[in-house]
């Protein structure tokens, strides 16, 4: 074993461990793919600087380490990718938007392997017919071999070509979209198992009653909704209704709006809901700031160490 390749195994095991431990503290798929990316592209990175470190010796450690080695990283990077994708526009849970929402999900990626059916029948019966023109980075004729012409990935041509030969890109793909449909397809069973039992997670006021008056206070201040079946502006005691069914706030059983009104006392969320939009617009300005990047200079590197 090379030491690029004694490296990199050392490497793949942190990461798979790493993953499951990911895995165990955040069952939440999307809050999985959040940590795993940025910690998946140090992976990457230390690849890259390995493969520096310790040059190929031969051909064949070139095609093993863009054939196996790093799609195996890539791929992990894409599922992360593609999963924390799907959470992003996934309907409420329970709906019948959200079941014919994967479902779609699934049909999507059944739809790239079809079209990738000659290359992908190559990654999964194990062939190596072609790898010296797939796996290695500095071939004769990339378009042709063997006076047959060869598809080429538009990835390949922005992509760093010490690091890539297309087809590790390819094959990394292959690998993250099985995972891909896999978690997809047991997100679905688990959904239809359930049925229609499933509710979308409640939205609980925590403030005081106090503070819940002027929250209705507050939407009265900004325009009263429309009562859809008298057509005029919803009454104060409608309001509250409508507030209460939907925030879920702890307040005496059976009291009306204005009853509360006389029972509480006086509350600042006005001014607390102010200071929190004044904090969030200070971080959105920090966040646009312009940055000299001279001054991070002398910053000591981080450590050798792809889980820092």
């Amino acid at each position: 074993m090379t030491e690029l390749e004694a490296y990199s195994q050392e490497l793949l095991e942190k990461m798979e461990r790493h993953l499951l431990e990911l895995q165990l503290d955040h069952p939440k798929p999307s809050e999985r793919a959040k940590h795993a990316i940025p910690y998946l592209e140090r992976c990457l990175d230390k690849l890259e600087e390995a493969l520096k470190k310790y040059p190929f010796g031969k051909r064949s450690e070139e095609i093993n380490f863009f054939k196996h080695i790093k799609p195996a990283v890539m791929a992990r990077l894409i599922f992360a990718c593609e999963v924390h994708n799907k959470e992003v526009f996934r309907p409420l849970t329970g709906s019948a938007e959200e079941k014919d929402y994967l479902a779609d999900a699934v049909e999507e990626v059944d739809a790239f392997f079809q079209k990738q059916e000659g290359l992908y029948q190559y990654y999964r019966d194990k062939l190596d017919g072609y790898d010296i023109v797939f796996f290695v980075r500095e071939v004769p004729d990339r378009l042709n071999f063997r006076e047959l012409p060869i598809e080429i990935d538009p990835v390949y041509f922005y992509g760093r070509k010490d690091f890539s030969t297309g087809f590790d890109f390819l094959f990394a793909k292959f690998k993250a979209y099985e995972l891909l449909r896999d978690h997809l397809e047991n997100e679905l069973e688990a959904l239809l198992a359930v049925g229609e039992e499933v509710r979308p997670d409640e939205i609980n006021f925590t403030g005081s009653a106090a503070d819940f008056v002027q929250l209705v206070e507050i939407f009265k201040a900004a325009g009263k909704p429309v009562n859809p079946e008298t057509g005029q502006p919803a009454s104060d005691q409608e309001m509250f209704d409508l507030l209460k069914k939907a925030l879920n706030p702890d307040l005496p059983e059976g009291v009306d709006f204005d009853t509360l009104k006389l029972i509480t006392g006086d509350s600042d969320l006005a001014e607390r809901m102010a200071e929190s939009m004044q904090k969030l617009y200070k971080q959105w300005e920090d966040e646009e700031k312009d940055i000299d990047y001279h001054e991070e200079d002398g910053e000591d590197d981080e450590e050798d160490n792809p889980e820092k």
